[in-house]
């Protein structure tokens, strides 16, 4: 039985298919990075003031955060991780174009450090514009220069995971 997608289009679609897989495990890890974070920074900010939190509450409040926070943050990281990460993608592309400088021994690990840029760029961005906009942030934990670095940082660990799976493909496909 022949197919009904010619070769062309499916490896448009099988690339089209490993962007996605990569997109949502990059979404999920800095998700679940930054909204653990986020979490430990507002009950630091409770603890300072004195309350006593038990380390079970901390760690509750964590999942509790979680499914609190997936419908709007988790969509928004996700926009956020689609758009910088389609851009890494084409600057990635445009540098492989050009000739490999001496001084770059691995470019899939060069790679990484786009995409972790590019995930860190993008949460700074997502939470620099959500204050200009809604006039708040809405991520407590980003409020301050600490927490708003913090959740770049999850972006550049979710950016770097993307890479890695990137590179890790890439290797597969190349061996085939």
């Amino acid at each position: 039985m022949e197919s009904q997608i010619n070769n062309p289009q499916r490896t448009k679609l099988v690339r089209f298919s490993l962007f996605l897989f990569q997109l949502l495990v990059t979404t999920i890890i800095t998700f679940l990075i930054a909204s653990a974070l986020h979490t430990q920074s507002v009950l630091s900010g409770l603890i300072s003031v004195g309350a006593e939190i038990p380390l079970s509450i901390r760690i509750k409040t964590v999942f509790v955060d979680f499914v609190g926070l997936l419908p709007t943050y988790g969509v928004i990281v996700l926009i956020g991780m689609l758009i910088a990460m389609s851009v890494a993608v084409l600057i990635a592309k445009t540098l492989l174009k050009k000739p490999v400088n001496n001084t770059i021994n691995n470019p899939q690990k060069s790679q990484i450090w786009l995409y972790a840029m590019a995930g860190a760029v993008a949460m700074f961005t997502i939470l620099a514009a959500m204050h200009p906009i809604l006039n708040v942030s809405i991520i407590a934990g980003a409020r301050g220069l600490s927490g708003l670095l913090t959740q770049s940082i999850a972006g550049a660990i979710g950016g770097a995971v993307f890479g890695l799976i990137k590179s890790r493909t890439n290797t597969v496909k190349a061996a085939n």
